[in-house]
């Protein structure tokens, strides 16, 4: 393969990470973002759901666990939607690396 062959095909790769990256960008920025943001809220209400019943209704063994489960379940939404956030990161910032 000669030298011009490739530089041809870098150029060619680069031009298509770069066109990649311009259209997935878009899509991280209005679309994904705001879905991850959404769901991390929302573990956080389930998260607080569930210290309220806790301590309203302390006595009751019942209400206890449910409060419980809630916190945990809120607790581990919040760490999936944080993790998610962070591997869309790393993908988007590859991508923009491999576009420069």
């Amino acid at each position: 393969m000669s030298i011009l062959n490739i530089v041809v095909n870098t150029v060619e790769a680069a031009t298509t990470a770069d066109a990649f990256g311009k259209a997935i960008t878009p899509i991280l920025i209005h679309i994904i973002n705001p879905i991850v943001m959404f769901m991390f809220a929302l573990a956080v209400v389930v998260f607080v759901y569930g210290i309220i019943e806790m301590l309203s209704k302390g006595a009751d063994a019942e209400a206890h666990s449910k409060g419980k489960n809630h916190m945990v379940g809120g607790v581990v939404g919040m760490f999936i939607m944080v993790s998610a956030w962070g591997i869309i990161n790393i993908i988007a910032n590859t991508v923009d690396q491999f576009g420069k």
